[in-house]
């Protein structure tokens, strides 16, 4: 009986033990793959991307443009950060630069604060007095974004003005798809480039500033090359 007892106790005693043991497995931070030694994955995380990626898709397919590089820019009217208005045929006979822009873009803080932007527009003066920069804000899913741009021009110095896409028009019809994205306009209102700001990518400043490029050709009566490059940075965040 004593025997008998003991061996129940013992039992008990095994059963509690394991009973706890995987209790203190189950709380545990999942770091693996149950049985695989794998690093379990981040399931809010991946939904995240996922969801992210999706709308980054559904960003490029509402930036299929009708502007075509050897053809006349669309003209469109815009409210800039003042309250005016401003027109692309307001700047007929210049040269004109349209760069698409987001102060909580890392691209877009990267090319003003390393002074991409400000080279760019005082080397383009230097080439021509008759050229126009024009900075277009159509990431309207940030409303904090649009009411940015003033002070992002002004922090950084950038004495040129700012429009505001509010519906997404306008950057849907020139076919802007990130943050830079810009598109050189000649004296006659032909598009003649379209694409990255420079060769540089998202985190480094580029040696060959593109718009420039386009600037010294158009003046010289040359065909510009390269006409078109992929441009880098965030997508443009067009309200849904």
């Amino acid at each position: 009986m004593k025997k008998s007892i003991a061996t129940l106790l013992l039992a008990g005693l095994a059963s509690t033990l394991a009973v706890g043991t995987f209790a203190i497995a189950d709380d545990a931070p999942a770091t693996q793959a149950p049985g695989t030694g794998a690093p379990a994955q981040d399931t809010k995380t991946d939904k995240k991307d996922k969801k992210e990626e999706k709308r980054e898709k559904k960003d490029g397919e509402k930036s299929k443009g009708t502007a075509k590089i050897g053809e006349a820019a669309p003209n469109f009217t815009l409210k800039t950060t003042d309250g005016k208005d401003w027109s692309l045929s307001d700047a007929k006979g210049k040269i004109v630069v349209l760069e698409w822009c987001n102060p909580e873009c890392p691209a877009c803080q990267r090319v003003t604060s390393d002074g991409t932007v400000a080279s760019m527009i005082k080397d383009a003066n230097g080439v021509t007095k008759d050229v126009v920069f024009v900075m277009v804000n159509s990431s309207a899913r940030s409303q904090s974004s649009l009411d940015a741009t003033a002070g992002y021009l002004k922090e950084h110095k950038l004495d040129v003005p700012a429009v505001l896409d509010t519906d997404g028009k306008v950057g849907r019809m020139y076919g802007a798809k990130t943050t830079p994205h810009c598109y050189v306009i000649d004296a006659s209102g032909v598009l003649r480039y379209e694409g990255a700001i420079d060769d540089g990518n998202p985190g480094k400043k580029g040696t060959n500033n593109y718009v420039v490029n386009a600037i010294k050709q158009i003046k010289a009566g040359e065909t510009v090359s390269p006409e078109q490059t992929r441009a880098y940075g965030c997508s443009v965040k067009y309200k849904d």
